[in-house]
C-alpha cells in the first residue's frame, strides 16, 4: 500500500502542467486528492476543487479550511517570462504574494508536509553542476519570484516547525505542457511536419521528463529525512537545443526541417543549467527514470494522440 494511500493531498496548481501529472498520479496512489485552483482550471475526475485565486487571501484561507490537508504540495505560480512592467507585478502577485497567502493559511494547520516546488532558475549560471548550497543569484526575473517563494516556505518551515522540503526541478518536459514552452513548441511541429527553429551555441539546460519530477514530490512527502531540506531535481546531464531537436528526430523517425540561430539568445537560453543531483540520491533515495530519449518517445507519443483529435490538424493533413 502507498504512503500516500488516504492521505488528504492539496496540490495548488493542479490545472497546470505539472499538477496535472502530479493529481494523476495522487490518484493511481490511492491519496486523498485536493486541487486549489483559480475559475476555470480543469483537473481530473475524482479530485475535490476548491476555487480561490492564490492573491486573494480571505478566498485562499477558506479553501484551505474547507480541503483541510494533511500534505500540501504547492506548484501554483506565474506561467512564463515577465518582460513589461504589467507582467512583473502579476508575476509577483501571483508567484510571491499568492505563496504568502497560502502560508498564511497554513499556519494553522498540523501538516505532515509542504513540499514546495520552486525551480532551477533560482540560481545564477555556472560552468559546473548547480548546487543547493550555492547561493540565489537569478538571471530572469522568474528566478527571482521563484527564489523569493521558496525562502517565503522555508521561513514557515523554520518559524513554525512545519516540516517543508523544497524542490528545485530544472527544464521539465512531458505530457500537458504547452507552447510557447520549447518542448512542446518544438514536437508540434514535428507531428505538423513546420519548420524549428532553435538557438544556436553551446548554452544548454538539464531537461527531466514530468514523470520523474512527479516521482520526487511523492517522495519528499513522506520522506523523513527531507524535512527543511533544498533539493534539487535534474538528470545532472546537459543537453543544448539542437542536441534535443537531434534526439527528437531519432526518436520519431522524421525528417525535421531545423533551422539553427534563426532566435538570438534570451538571458535564460544563455549559461549552462544542470543541477548537481547527488542530493536528491542521498536524501530522497530518487534518480531521474528516463534518459532524454525514453522522455521524448512518451511525450511525442501523448503529443501524438493529441494532435490525431485535432480536427483543425486532422484536415490540414488529408
Amino acid at each position: 500500500m502507498s504512503e500516500l494511500s488516504a492521505v488528504r493531498v492539496l496540490v495548488t496548481g493542479a490545472a497546470g502542467f505539472i499538477g496535472s501529472n502530479l493529481t494523476r498520479a495522487l490518484l493511481r496512489e490511492e491519496a486523498d486528492v485536493h486541487a486549489l485552483t483559480r475559475a476555470g482550471g480543469a483537473v481530473p475526475a475524482g479530485v475535490a476543487v476548491h476555487r480561490a485565486d492564490l492573491r486573494d487571501a480571505d478566498a485562499v484561507s477558506r479553501a484551505v479550511s474547507s480541503a483541510r490537508p494533511e500534505v500540501v504540495v504547492h506548484l501554483a505560480a506565474a506561467a512564463g517570462h515577465a518582460r513589461a512592467a504589467g507582467e512583473r507585478a502579476g508575476a509577483l502577485a501571483d508567484t510571491v504574494l499568492g505563496t504568502a497567502n497560502l502560508l498564511e493559511a497554513l499556519r494553522e494547520l498540523d501538516l505532515s508536509r509542504l513540499v514546495h516546488v520552486g525551480s532551477g532558475l533560482e540560481y545564477g549560471h555556472a560552468t559546473r553542476p548547480l548546487r543547493e548550497v550555492d547561493p540565489l543569484d537569478p538571471v530572469t526575473f522568474r528566478g527571482a519570484a521563484k527564489g523569493a517563494a521558496s525562502l517565503l516556505a522555508l521561513e514557515l518551515g523554520n518559524s513554525t516547525g512545519t516540516p517543508v522540503t523544497v524542490l528545485r526541478p530544472f527544464a521539465v518536459y512531458g505530457p500537458w505542457e504547452r507552447p510557447p514552452r520549447f518542448v512542446p513548441t518544438v514536437v508540434t511541429a514535428a507531428l505538423r511536419g513546420e519548420p524549428i527553429s532553435v538557438t544556436a551555441g553551446e548554452a544548454g539546460r538539464d531537461f527531466v521528463f514530468t514523470e520523474d519530477v512527479v516521482d520526487a514530490c511523492l517522495v519528499a512527502a513522506t520522506a523523513a529525512g527531507a524535512v527543511g531540506e533544498v533539493i534539487n531535481v535534474g538528470t545532472g546531464r546537459l543537453t543544448t537545443s539542437v542536441e534535443l531537436v537531434e534526439r527528437l528526430a531519432a526518436v520519431s523517425g522524421l525528417e525535421l526541417d531545423v533551422r539553427v540561430g534563426v532566435h538570438e539568445l534570451r538571458a535564460w537560453d544563455s549559461g549552462r543549467w544542470v543541477a548537481d543531483v547527488r542530493k536528491a540520491q542521498d536524501v530522497l533515495g530518487w534518480r531521474a527514470a528516463h534518459d532524454l530519449d525514453a522522455g521524448l518517445a512518451k511525450t511525442l507519443a501523448w503529443f501524438a494522440g493529441r494532435e490525431a483529435r485535432d480536427p483543425e490538424v486532422a484536415e490540414a493533413r488529408a
